[in-house]
């Protein structure tokens, strides 16, 4: 049996290895969010892409609320490494007509005899099957990886803007 002084020091030191976990998981993540978000709108050119508050494209992912969904370092590793972190439901689409005009964007609907897409303009689009020669999801991601592009500064930069994206107003 354990002395008491023993299962006292036990819990002691049980509560501040779990109080140090329960901290660092909740730590935001070493980068300068502001610059980040310069970032963001800038040099990576996210809002190409994607949109946050209303503000970019809504053809990729709409990241107003990744904070809540994602942890830092998943969003380090989508920023390094984008296609580990891809999703089925955010590749893009691409469709050829049997006159050779070839489509791409991001699927909205398919049914039996049609699908809807909205093309890299934007623009809501509609197909008869019957009128495509071919009509696929794209195996490569269509984000590019900044890890030649940024620093590992701007890296931690970026990921704590997106940390903080929770969708509510700041």
């Amino acid at each position: 049996m354990m002395p008491f002084r023993n299962l006292l020091n036990t819990i002691v030191i049980t509560g501040v290895v779990a109080c140090n976990l329960a901290t660092a998981q909740t730590q935001p993540p070493p980068g300068n969010s502001e610059r980040g978000g310069t970032l963001f709108a800038g040099k990576a050119a996210c809002t190409t892409c994607h949109r946050v508050k209303e503000q970019g494209s809504r053809l990729g992912l709409d990241l107003t609320r990744i904070g809540d969904s994602r942890q830092p370092a998943e969003l380090r590793q989508a920023i390094l490494d984008p296609p580990s972190q891809l999703q089925p439901q955010n590749r893009m689409y691409r469709v050829v007509t049997k006159d050779g005009a070839t489509i791409t964007g991001k699927l909205l609907n398919q049914g039996t005899a049609s699908l809807q897409m909205l093309d890299t303009n934007e623009r809501l689009v509609s197909f008869q099957k019957s009128g495509l020669r071919e009509h696929n999801f794209i195996d490569s991601p269509p984000m590019p990886s900044f890890r030649s592009t940024l620093s590992a500064a701007e890296v931690e930069d970026l990921v704590a803007f997106l940390s903080q994206l929770k969708g509510v107003s700041q």
